[in-house]
C-alpha cells in the first residue's frame, strides 16, 4: 500500500508540474527567466524582443504571441564575451533552451566559418562581436 501511495503521489506531482508549467505568463515567470513577447521598442526586461522566434517556429507573429518563448537568462548571457576579447575557443554562444507550452527550442550560436551542428536547422541571426560573425542554429523538440 505504501508503494502505491508513493507512486500515486509521484504521478500527482508530475501532473501538477506539467499543468503549472503551461500556465507561465509574463507576470508569472520563474526567477531568472525572460519572455520574448515585445513587438515594439523599447522592450523592458523581462519582456524582450520577439526576434527570430516566429521564423524558427514557422508561425506568424500573431500566432507566436499567443504562446511566446520563455528563456532562462543564461541562454542569452553567453552572448557577452569577456570585455575586449573573442569568446574562448569552443565556448558556445547563445547556447541553451527556451520553450513554449508545446516546444523546446534548443539554441546554439557559432562562428559563421564553423560547420553547422549535425541535425540542427539554420543559420539565422548573424551577430558580430569583436570582428567575428556568429550565426544561430536551432533544434526543435516537442515538450
Amino acid at each position: 500500500m505504501k508503494k502505491f501511495l508513493a507512486f500515486a503521489c509521484g504521478i500527482a506531482a508530475l501532473a501538477f508540474a506539467a499543468v503549472a508549467s503551461g500556465q507561465f505568463t509574463s507576470d508569472t515567470l520563474p526567477a531568472n527567466h525572460h519572455i520574448h513577447d515585445c513587438t515594439a521598442a523599447p522592450c523592458v526586461y523581462p519582456h524582450l524582443a520577439v526576434g527570430f522566434f516566429p521564423a524558427i517556429l514557422g508561425e506568424s507573429p500573431a500566432t507566436y504571441l499567443q504562446d511566446p518563448a520563455v528563456c532562462n537568462d543564461a541562454t542569452d548571457k553567453t552572448l557577452l564575451p569577456p570585455l575586449g576579447e573573442k569568446p574562448e575557443q569552443n565556448q558556445p554562444l547563445r547556447a541553451g533552451v527556451c520553450s513554449t507550452s508545446t516546444t523546446i527550442i534548443h539554441l546554439h550560436s557559432i562562428d559563421v566559418n564553423d560547420p553547422a551542428p549535425a541535425g540542427w536547422s539554420g543559420p539565422i541571426a548573424p551577430t558580430a562581436i569583436n570582428g567575428v560573425t556568429y550565426v544561430t542554429y536551432w533544434l526543435l523538440t516537442p515538450r
